[in-house]
């Protein structure tokens, strides 16, 4: 299954989410359209996974957190988003096509909303659990939802730029500035 996500990536990055069947997928994975559907629906669905980047991560610094939650948070936003070597950098700018392909497939994007919402819901749960990080569950789930739309639109914001994945215009900057904004003090 590792293999058909990275090969859906890579083929979605080099010729575009419309331009790509779900048989060249296949194919490329060196799987049979067979076993593509016993994994997937939708070619957009295999690289779900690809789209939750640093996802558990995030999730792990949230619930391992001590302090005040907003602080936490923007913590976690900086070490989840903040690419470190040249792996990270390769994975982060791997998901840029596939962002930038949102706009223009209805598919892509309801498997990145659905990415979002199920990641909204886990921290709703992890900022509802933490001792004075949230007076009820309508205040944990508004925090959750300003971490969570912090990370997406930087992300998608960065995808739709040139930026680098670093300093002015990273994932990281635009997603603290967008939670600044959404979750003010």
């Amino acid at each position: 299954m590792d293999r058909i996500r990275h090969d859906a990536a890579a083929l979605f990055a080099h010729h575009g989410v419309a331009q790509v069947t779900t048989a060249q997928i296949a194919d490329a994975a060196g799987v049979s359209l067979r076993t593509f559907y016993r994994y997937f629906d939708t070619k957009e669905q295999a690289v779900a996974p690809v789209l939750e980047i640093g996802a558990a991560r995030w999730h792990e610094l949230l619930a391992s957190a001590d302090g005040e939650a907003r602080a936490a948070i923007v913590a976690a936003i900086d070490e989840v988003l903040t690419v470190d070597g040249a792996d990270a950098v390769e994975q982060m700018l791997g998901i840029r096509p596939l962002l930038r392909a949102l706009p223009d497939d209805t598919e892509l994007r309801a498997v990145w909303h659905r990415v979002n919402h199920d990641s909204e819901e886990l921290i709703c749960g992890i900022i509802a659990e933490h001792e004075g990080w949230a007076s009820d569950r309508f205040h944990a789930r508004l925090l959750a939802v300003a971490a969570t739309e912090a990370i997406r639109i930087g992300l998608e914001e960065w995808a739709a730029s040139e930026a680098g994945t670093i300093g002015a215009g990273s994932p990281a900057q635009l997603a603290r500035l967008a939670f600044d904004v959404l979750a003010p003090q």
